[in-house]
């Protein structure tokens, strides 16, 4: 059976009034914003694919889908107004708990749900429920710490064992950050970047020898590398990095199973076939490479204040950055990124006083969100200088 909403474009969209407070007149800006995501969700259903038969490493604890929906409830009635029936909001949570898990089987259902009863919601509910609603996912899904590369070379080595998954912004539309300029993004010469592939082959290799096979990593991953060995071995131009990444977008999401992060997001993403053992010394290098290469931001995702994963977020140099990164450099949101405050912190004055980035010209007029940089370098970002640290913390990881 078709169903439609009979809704048009701008048809939701919740005029500004300049007598709104602040914090309303952001939710009414990015409401629009939150829906068109959800509509490019929706032609991305062709994305699911049949269950995903194959097991999951034994590492990853059983799915707590019943805590998640008790959490998502206690949020909704959470200073509740008698005009929303509890009934309302447990059908409201386990639909939403549901969605947020991404099972397969579910995920069709509650996309539909979720647009079909927009109307219904926005006119039936009191105003201050949807609020609530729009800050549940503001406040507890789409908000991102900043983890420095240090943090990340720590929670990926610590791991066992580590997949890479599919980006939800990159599959959904809403950013598409693989190329500029209708080329491949890379800010590296082609001497450097040479270096870092065969750093990443140089791992692969050593791990052949070591085990007689490549542990804890998926077929695809292998053929990929013995594909760019095979370039490599030829002389062709095609080993370089661009051809990495043209291979493995959008899978860019770093999820370690360490007891830091909720194997929730990997158990769901893994059933739809978008989660992928890559071992971690490989995922290691990827790191180093996208750091150092595209430049990317990396932040620890969370559900209810529990990380799920190390998101590489698209940067505001490639289409205005993902959905965090975009509130962050062109909405002026200081919510939506949690800047890094510890390990290798923000760039600050002899006063204390946070100062912008001084890497990335689009960056530099909001401050330094502190992605790793060892700010009293003169260029900290130097390929010698931050392969010497990454080699440092590998042999730490070796010798613990």
């Amino acid at each position: 059976m078709h169903h439609h909403t009979d809704m048009h474009p701008g048809e939701l969209d919740l005029p500004q009034d300049p007598c709104d407070p602040p914090e309303v007149r952001e939710l009414k800006r990015r409401w629009p914003i939150a829906r068109s995501e959800l509509s490019a969700l929706l032609q991305r259903l062709r994305d699911i694919r049949r269950a995903n038969p194959a097991s999951l490493h034994t590492e990853i604890s059983a799915v707590e889908k019943r805590q998640l929906r008790k959490m998502i409830m206690q949020a909704l009635i959470k200073d509740e107004s008698k005009g929303l029936k509890r009934s309302v909001a447990r059908r409201m949570a386990d639909k939403i708990g549901d969605y947020l898990l991404w099972r397969r089987e579910t995920t069709v259902p509650v996309i539909h749900e979720l647009i079909v009863l927009l109307p219904w919601w926005l006119s039936q509910l009191p105003g201050e429920t949807i609020t609530k609603l729009r800050d549940i996912g503001l406040n507890y899904i789409l908000n991102g710490r900043v983890l420095s590369i240090q943090e990340v070379w720590q929670d990926i080595l610590t791991a066992n064992p580590v997949y890479i998954g599919h980006c939800a912004c990159r599959s959904a539309g809403i950013v598409d950050d693989l190329k500029k300029d209708g080329q491949v993004f890379n800010r590296l010469s082609e001497k450097e970047s040479r270096r870092l592939l065969d750093r990443l082959m140089a791992r692969y290799e050593s791990l052949r020898r070591r085990y007689g096979k490549l542990p804890d990593t998926d077929a695809k991953y292998e053929v990929l590398f013995e594909r760019l060995l095979s370039l490599r071995k030829n002389g062709s131009a095609q080993y370089c990095l661009e051809t990495l990444f043209e291979a493995t977008y959008p899978d860019w999401e770093i999820l370690p199973v360490t007891g830091k992060y909720t194997p929730t997001w990997i158990r769901s993403m893994h059933k739809n076939n978008k989660a992928h053992l890559l071992n971690k010394e490989l995922a290691f290098e990827f790191a180093n490479i996208q750091y150092l290469a595209r430049g990317t931001i990396f932040s620890s995702m969370k559900f209810f204040d529990t990380p799920y994963t190390i998101c590489s977020c698209p940067t505001p140099e490639l289409g205005g950055g993902c959905t965090l990164t975009n509130w962050y450099y062109y909405g002026r949101s200081n919510a939506s990124l949690l800047p890094n405050e510890d390990f290798r912190g923000r760039r600050r004055d002899e006063t204390g006083k946070v100062l912008p980035c001084r890497f990335f010209p689009v960056r530099s007029h909001r401050e330094c969100l502190g992605c790793g940089c060892d700010h009293d370098l003169e260029n900290p970002r130097e390929l010698d200088h931050v392969l010497a640290k990454a080699d440092a913390a590998y042999r730490k990881y070796i010798e613990e």
